[in-house]
């Protein structure tokens, strides 16, 4: 019998791993990110838990990582019909999960409107193809006039021939509140979590997965899926593994978020209302607080910004990778963002949304991310070693593919057609030459 998720057992904080405790499972997940919980969640619904346990261990907390910490912006506005279909589905997915379980994501709703310059014309050619493509595939977005924009974010500053994108369905989900969700919904359908489980080594014997040895015991297993992130290249390397990732450091800048000034009716009462507060079967109190704007892709800037009505902050990063910093060594990382980069981000911002130019500091964050030279992630199997599964390069969508990579590995794992995923499309092959 799996137990439910409200149970005390398996709704009750993970502990730390004890010393020398030896498991024996089907499934190995590496990393208690948004990547290992989803994968968590959709290969332990395949495998009976006490026959053929589903397992994921973390060497910190759960959402310790990159993923804990991001902004988690959910959009759909990928140029590649791969990546945008999965993204589709995660927003249907987030959108369907407070329904069918009951547990909130933190998922806010704000909309998310990419602006464009009207005299970039290849930036507006690419919006519209964009926008043609992502429409064909169900995704409910439009086309909007520069007084279209005004009115969806008042104040904003643009000139009349600006053009843009909208889609009211998306907007941002809590990090570390969709993590838990995720981690809870794994353990109600059998999975097993481990905290605090440092210095992993992968064994391999005669080109197969034996298990992985770490230093609280050994963990026996004929599938390991590493979901570890940056941490990926060098945990393969001791395999003899080289795959063409880098990690780069990403940056973001909160400032404190401005009332709103639109007309949205919501519930007094909620005011200063925790974002703690069990949602479970009611709706969850962020979706009925107003926001001055929904989240902002200024595609011909390059900034994002995005409000945070749980925080009260409002954070602004940088659109894209390429200009960022390359980062070699991964320990001992600053945590927040560089001056240089607090400068640019409030000094953009300021000029687009000039309600932001008294709004005061509220912090800064640096992730560190693991990218490919293609800025296209690797997942799937590990060549020349059996068993062994990686997920890896997302260049901080991992919220948007999430769903789709955990659905797609679990089939890959149990021996279905994959589905979910495109596998050549996210092949390691692709780099063979």
């Amino acid at each position: 019998m799996i137990p439910d998720a409200d149970a005390p057992e398996a709704n009750a904080p993970e502990t730390e791993a004890s010393e020398e405790i030896p498991m024996k499972g089907k499934v190995l997940i590496v990393g208690g990110g948004a990547m290992g919980t989803c994968i968590a969640m959709q290969v332990a619904s395949r495998y009976d838990p006490l026959e053929e346990p589903v397992i994921l261990i973390e060497r910190d907390q759960l959402g310790s990582g990159s993923s804990g910490r991001a902004g988690a912006i959910v959009h759909q506005t990928y140029s590649e019909r791969a990546l945008a279909g999965m993204a589709r589905d995660a927003v249907r997915l987030y959108h369907h999960i407070q329904s069918s379980t009951g547990r909130s994501l933190g998922l806010r709703r704000t909309g998310v409107l990419g602006i464009v310059s009207g005299s970039d014309k290849e930036g507006v050619a690419k919006l519209d193809h964009d926008l043609e493509m992502q429409t064909a595939i169900g995704i409910k977005a439009r086309r909007v006039n520069a007084d279209e924009i005004r009115k969806l974010a008042p104040g904003i500053e643009v000139n009349d021939n600006t053009v843009g994108r909208f889609e009211a369905e998306g907007g941002y989900i809590d990090p570390a509140k969709a993590i838990s969700t995720f981690s809870v919904l794994a353990r109600a359908r059998g999975a097993t979590t481990r905290l605090g489980v440092k210095d992993l080594e992968i064994e391999v014997v005669d080109g197969k997965v034996r298990g992985a040895h770490t230093a609280s015991g050994f963990f026996e297993t004929p599938n390991v899926v590493l979901a570890t992130g940056s941490w990926t290249a060098s945990i393969l390397g001791k395999l003899g593994v080289e795959l063409p990732l880098s990690v780069v450091r990403t940056e973001e800048l909160c400032l404190q978020m401005p009332e709103a000034t639109q007309a949205e009716e919501y519930d007094d009462s909620l005011e200063g209302t925790s974002s703690e507060l069990e949602t479970r079967f009611r709706p969850d109190p962020l979706e009925l607080v107003p926001v001055p704007h929904p989240v902002i892709l200024d595609l011909s800037r390059g900034l994002h910004a995005h409000c945070e009505p749980h925080t009260g902050q409002t954070r602004i990063g940088r659109l894209g990778i390429d200009a960022f910093q390359g980062v070699t060594d991964l320990k001992n990382l600053p945590k927040v963002a560089s001056e240089e980069f607090q400068t640019w981000a409030r000094n953009t911002l300021c000029d687009r949304l000039p309600m932001y130019k008294d709004m005061p500091v509220m912090g800064s964050v640096a992730h560190y991310t693991a990218v490919t030279k293609d800025n296209r992630p690797i997942v799937g199997r590990v060549k020349g070693i059996e068993g062994l599964y990686m997920v890896v390069g997302f260049s901080g969508s991992d919220f948007h593919l999430a769903p789709s990579i955990g659905e797609g590995m679990a089939q890959m794992i149990s021996g279905e057609p994959v589905t979910a995923f495109d596998p050549d499309f996210f092949s390691a092959e692709r780099f063979a030459d």
